[in-house]
């Protein structure tokens, strides 16, 4: 699959754009994209959501094999519970209890199956960012939602959410923010390998620093900045290579061998995170393995 997104994002830079396409310079050591004209910010705009939206597409292949396992659950739930039911009408054994115990079963589980389509569908929409009102929270379960059985069932990978209840609405695209926490999530996967290990996911509110202003009674006044909130997802694998924890942003960098990926997660996620005005680090942890974090404005 990973190789697939690397020929989609390759297949992909051929089909652009002539005018954008001659501006771009692939260049093997390091691997990024140089701009040979400066000043041109509209085409270096267009180009990072040409990335952007290709490098979703090309992992949707990835993600459907993960839905798909997401899916039957639910559905082999409710084929079941039909099974049941019919067989309770033929025994003339049911009662109006069991009836709307089984009723409730179907309909929780068809909600489910019905929220995981949601999330899919979302996810690979094509359209120019969309703002809206939304739960920072649910940008985080929508994201575990598309990649968690990759996780457990074919890496060994244990995910803890340490998720903060208080936190209020935050005005973003939550299509393209699930983008970023896939795109983190999947890293880290890559990180620890397929020997198992430990992904946690964190979200809280920043705690808004003051600026002074002016005195007032000899007293000092002063305002609060934007408010914020974050969210970090953090690996247990061996870290960031210190020599190139700047670089890793960069588009079309990656350790992997050659076909074993685009280089584009990280740069995309970036790019997304500072289209809401917000910023994404990268830091090695104390105990081993790397943290990203993400801190964005609440509107």
């Amino acid at each position: 699959m990973v190789e697939a997104e690397t020929q989609s994002s390759v297949q992909f830079i051929n089909h652009l754009k002539p005018n954008i396409a001659d501006r771009i310079v692939l260049l093997e050591e390091p691997r990024m994209i140089a701009f040979p004209t400066a000043g041109e910010q509209k085409e270096r705009e267009e180009m990072s959501e040409a990335l952007t939206y290709t490098q979703r597409m090309a992992g949707i292949g990835l993600l459907t094999t993960s839905i798909g396992h997401e899916m039957n659950t639910p559905l082999s739930i409710i084929a079941a519970t039909c099974s049941n039911l019919q067989h309770e009408i033929e025994e003339n054994n049911l009662s109006m209890e069991q009836l709307l115990k089984y009723v409730t079963m179907i309909e929780q589980n068809a909600w489910r199956a019905a929220r995981i389509v949601e999330v899919l569908r979302n996810y690979s929409y094509d359209e120019e960012t969309q703002t809206a009102v939304t739960d920072l929270n649910m940008i985080i379960e929508d994201a575990l939602t598309l990649v968690q059985h990759q996780l457990h069932g074919e890496y060994n990978i244990q995910v803890e959410t340490q998720l903060a209840h208080n936190l209020g609405t935050i005005v973003c695209d939550h299509s393209r923010l699930t983008q970023v926490l896939v795109n983190l999530l999947l890293n880290a996967r890559d990180a620890i390998g397929r020997s198992g290990g430990k992904i946690t996911v964190k979200s809280w509110p920043v705690p808004p620093p003051t600026v002074s202003l002016s005195r007032v009674n000899g007293l000092p006044a002063v305002a609060p900045t934007r408010e914020e909130y974050a969210f970090s997802v953090s690996d247990n694998g061996p870290g960031i290579d210190p020599a190139i924890i700047e670089q890793i942003f960069e588009p079309f960098f990656s350790t992997k061998p050659n076909g074993k990926g685009a280089g584009l997660g990280l740069f995309v996620a970036r790019h997304i995170v500072e289209q809401h005005h917000g910023r994404l680090t990268a830091e090695n942890n104390l105990t081993g393995g790397a943290t990203f974090t993400v801190v964005l404005p609440r509107q």
